[in-house]
């Protein structure tokens, strides 16, 4: 992301970051296939915590301006109506379309 906001060209970054994602996320969904349930009480733990504190640190690490604001409000007012209002465990996907797709439209103006 950093390599992005300096306007420097990233392909291999881009291209490497997302094989890394991929892989983790893979290896991740496998280990939780099959030892998921190898935690009776994930809360005991703390990892209840695991994903508020994955989106605190995007927070805090990331682009700070009003663009930004709004898309992470939005996120954040969706994933709440959808916790309310549709089935279980949705809010994550309906807060990351919500965020994402007005941040694909709301594009940044360059200086």
């Amino acid at each position: 992301m950093q390599a992005f906001e300096r306007a420097e060209s990233a392909m291999g970054l881009l291209l490497g970051g997302g094989i890394a994602l991929w892989s983790s996320w893979m290896l991740g969904s496998w280990l939780g296939l099959y030892f998921g349930n190898a935690i009776e009480d994930p809360v005991s733990l703390g990892l209840d915590m695991v994903m508020g504190c994955f989106l605190l640190a995007m927070v805090l690490c990331g682009q700070k301006s009003l663009r930004t604001l709004v898309i992470w409000v939005v996120a954040a007012g969706s994933s709440l109506m959808a916790w309310r209002y549709l089935p279980d465990n949705s809010h994550v996907v309906v807060a990351a379309l919500a965020g994402g797709v007005l941040g694909a439209f709301w594009m940044e103006k360059r200086p």
